[in-house]
């Protein structure tokens, strides 16, 4: 059955880490900011916990949990603006090439998601500042709770692999043919274990070394995705 539904991750795979995923971005952002008599334990933490995050200290399903409550507790206070100001520096790393590769593919016949472990409201600025929300039938991620302009916390209901595998099986179904997984690390490795045709981006062909005995198809990017999908399948 041809993979007509595509599910991709969004930090490092819809576009690339230069280092910093997202959510580093935006707490890069909030140290530039801070104020009053809590900036320097806040500022502390957050330095600690990108770097702490950058190093994959949090890859364990509890500690997953950990760092979101982290993460919540850095980012309260800051202003909604800043996520616009890191929306506009991620989406210029998504190339032209890109963008114009996933408009193909959605104009070819391919349902398409996003289901991250990432922030919502960062994704969804993204990828309208690109010019590829329109790609997409939904966007799955933790939201920010925000009050008085303000980000005061977050939804934190994404957080482990697992939890990206079980909103994925609630929204196709239970069935994974057909089904392709597009991701490039440790959050998506169920998921790309359980769909019929799972991708990992892989640039530098360090996740193959990573994960040599996985059978995935490693492509160094989104643009040579499209051409092997368009040359293989008969599309809608």
């Amino acid at each position: 059955m041809t993979p007509h539904t595509i599910i991709w991750d969004f930090d490092g795979t819809l576009y690339p880490l230069h280092p910093y995923d997202s959510e580093q971005s935006l707490l890069r952002l909030r140290l530039e900011q801070l104020k009053g008599p809590q900036r320097c334990l806040r500022h502390t933490m957050i330095r600690w916990l990108i770097h702490a995050d950058m190093q994959q200290w949090f890859t364990h399903g509890s500690l997953r949990h950990i760092y979101g409550r982290l993460y919540g507790w850095c980012l309260k206070g800051t202003p909604v603006p800043l996520l616009d100001r890191t929306a506009e520096g991620i989406a210029a790393l998504i190339s032209l090439d890109t963008r114009k590769a996933l408009h193909r593919l959605r104009a070819n016949g391919f349902r398409m998601l996003v289901i991250s472990c990432g922030t919502l409201d960062l994704s969804e600025r993204v990828l309208m500042q690109a010019g590829i929300r329109e790609c997409f039938e939904a966007v799955q991620a933790n939201p920010l709770r925000i009050r008085n302009n303000l980000i005061s916390g977050v939804a934190a209901h994404l957080i482990t692999a697992h939890d990206k595998l079980r909103r994925a099986k609630k929204i196709v179904g239970h069935r994974s043919q057909g089904i392709m997984a597009v991701g490039d690390g440790y959050t998506d490795i169920p998921l790309l274990d359980w769909v019929e045709k799972p991708v990992m981006i892989d640039p530098g062909n360090v996740k193959k070394r990573q994960y040599p005995s996985k059978p995935y198809l490693f492509v160094p990017s989104i643009q040579s995705l499209q051409k092997h999908l368009l040359s293989i399948y008969t599309l809608l």
